[in-house]
This record gives C-alpha cells, structure tokens and sequence, in this order.
C-alpha cells in the first residue's frame, strides 16, 4: 500500500484550502434598478435649515386685519352721522389699534390711523359744538 497525499473527506474542517493559480476578475456586477423607490437621500447639511425672512425667535405674524383697526375707522364714520358720539370710541379704538398692529406686525395699520384721525377731527368739532353752545346759553342770547 502506497501512502501519497490522502484525499480530504467532504465536511472537513481541517481540509487544506485549493487556490486557483490565476483566478482573474470577479464579473462585473451593475446596479439593479428598484421598483417604486429611486434611491434615499443623501444627509443634510449640518446645522439648522434656513429659511430667507424667517425668524425663529421670532412670532409669526398674525393672519388678516386687526378688529379693532376696522372697528375704528367704523365707529369714527358712524359718528359722522349720529352727531360725533361714537367718534369719540373710534378715536379711542384707532389709538389702541395703532399701538398693537406696531407690536403684532399685523395688517390694519392704514385703517387705524384713519380711524384715530376721522375720530379725532369729529371729537374736536364736537366739544367745540359744546362749548359755543354753552357759550350761547350762558349769555343769554335769545332770538326774541
């Protein structure tokens, strides 16, 4: 009996390891297009995102008119027609509007101003109305 190289049994975990002598390249291997999904997104940039006439510290600005700046401009036109009384809530009204479309950023500044202006000019014609006739009443006047 010869005694040469033994072949290895199948399964052997001490079998020695057959290289090939010029194994050549792997074959080429090309991407395979997914169904439905392209591909994920590359990471963002670092940081916080940002966004041009955004400010975080910031609250937005309140949507539509102030009420009372339109409630204003109401009430000093109002008081042109029932003798001033309600022009001097629309003065009152268009000052505070005013003040608080300054503060919020919200629309309604132009109406408020109005407003302020219509109740101010109508108040004024009002106490100067008072005032003649108190005036008239107190010296007397009378037309007989």
């Amino acid at each position: 009996m010869s005694e040469g190289p033994q072949q290895p049994l199948p399964g052997d975990p001490n079998a020695p390891w057959d290289y090939p002598a010029d194994p050549g390249l792997p074959p080429p291997i090309y991407p395979q297009p997914q169904a439905g999904f392209p591909g994920a997104p590359g990471y963002p940039p670092p940081g916080f995102p940002v966004y041009p006439g955004y400010d975080p510290y910031r609250p937005a600005k309140p949507l539509g008119t102030n009420g009372k700046a339109v409630g204003a401009l109401i009430a000093a036109l109002v008081g042109l027609l029932f003798c001033g009384v309600p022009s001097v809530l629309g003065l009152v009204l268009g000052v505070i509007a005013m003040r608080e479309t300054r503060r919020t950023g919200q629309d309604g500044y132009g109406l408020a101003l109005a407003g302020a202006v219509i109740g101010g000019v109508v108040t004024a014609g009002l106490v100067l109305m008072i005032l003649l006739w108190i005036g008239i009443v107190a010296s007397g006047f009378s037309l007989v």
